[in-house]
């Protein structure tokens, strides 16, 4: 059987799914969504995508921040 669950957030899947008696054991599929109103480089921020920098400073600095083209 197929079951579609959509705008859950992320903590209340579980619940979500026993409460229309799916089986937590059953495999899923997850397709994330974008949120429209958190522009994607604090939404990469928020997420912890640039955290490996502070770990390695040496690979970036202020020294490399180019001005845009225009």
């Amino acid at each position: 059987m197929r079951y579609v669950l959509e705008n859950i957030e992320a903590g209340a899947v579980p619940n979500e799914m026993k409460r229309q008696s799916i089986a937590l054991s059953q495999r899923v599929r997850v397709v994330e969504t974008l949120n429209d109103e958190m522009p994607l480089a604090q939404m990469a921020q928020l997420g912890g995508a640039f955290d490996f920098l502070a770990d390695e400073p040496e690979l970036y600095s202020e020294a490399d921040i180019r001005a845009p083209h225009v």
